[in-house]
């Protein structure tokens, strides 16, 4: 049950477009605003006219099965909330040998300098600091910036969002991709608000995308052999996009309209 017009909320993120879409079609007010609070007080509007289902810990997870769940359907799911953004991580890691680089000297400095510093011989103060090389060394090996530009391509600028509505209940979970750009803050102030799971009643609204029998696509031949074999190309990167972001059973997948929780009411209700 949608919460009441009373109900002051915060939100992190807003899909405006498809929120306004769904305003115009219920005849709501759907005006394209500059204005943030307009927009979330058109979303909540939209949301109590439409019938979500309510997925909690109350949820009776005994109807956690493939027929209850339908494509297109919409839910409001409350729980832990993971933020994972994989480029925000990959961009990072990218810097990741230099911070350490420095963060090595000034740690051989401190300890030079220190107490325990100067009871240490000058053999093991090396052998200290090369120990730091070589750790360094093996994060270079992994071949970070070759791994940012695989991530890059994969996940772009989305941010994936993981929703646990029960700890008692781990395999069910919801995941999705939410365009970074929808956001109210970047994926570096989010990461330092919350880190990476958010804890402390968050709902995703959400359109379930629920596909079909996952049948092996066969190529549709035109003739022209370059048309085709970029269908061919198409087809295995949809494969390879399927095997990096598609979740499997008993996971569903979502496209989230807004994130948000619950804060106070007019009325003093929490």
């Amino acid at each position: 049950m949608p919460d009441q017009p009373s109900d002051i909320r915060e939100y992190i993120y807003l899909d405006w477009p498809r929120v306004s879409s769904l305003a115009a079609q219920l005849n709501a007010d759907s005006a394209d605003s500059a204005d943030a609070a307009a927009r979330e007080r058109i979303f909540a509007a939209v949301e109590q006219q439409l019938s979500a289902r309510r997925i909690d810990g109350a949820f009776d997870f005994a109807r956690w099965t493939p027929e209850n769940f339908k494509d297109g359907q919409l839910v409001a799911a409350t729980g832990a909330i993971r933020l994972l953004d994989y480029t925000f991580l990959a961009q990072a890691l990218g810097g990741l040998p230099a911070v350490l680089r420095k963060m090595s000297k000034l740690e051989m400095d401190a300890l030079r300098n220190s107490e325990e510093g100067r009871r240490m011989s000058k053999t093991a103060i090396q052998q200290r600091s090369q120990e730091n090389l070589l750790a360094i060394q093996k994060v270079e090996e992994f071949k970070i910036d070759e791994l940012g530009a695989v991530v890059r391509n994969l996940y772009g600028d989305v941010v994936r969002i993981k929703i646990r509505p029960s700890p008692e209940q781990p395999s069910a979970v919801l995941i999705g991709s939410g365009y970074v750009g929808n956001f109210f803050d970047t994926p570096a102030v989010l990461s330092q608000k919350y880190g990476i799971e958010i804890n402390a009643g968050w709902t995703v609204f959400a359109q379930l995308n629920v596909a079909g029998a996952k049948e092996q696509l066969a190529p549709i031949p035109v003739g022209n052999r370059m048309e085709d074999s970029f269908e061919q190309l198409a087809m295995l990167m949809n494969n390879a996009f399927r095997v990096a972001s598609a979740p499997a059973w008993p996971g569903l997948s979502f496209t989230p309209l807004a994130i948000y929780r619950k804060i106070v009411s007019s009325q003093g209700r929490t």
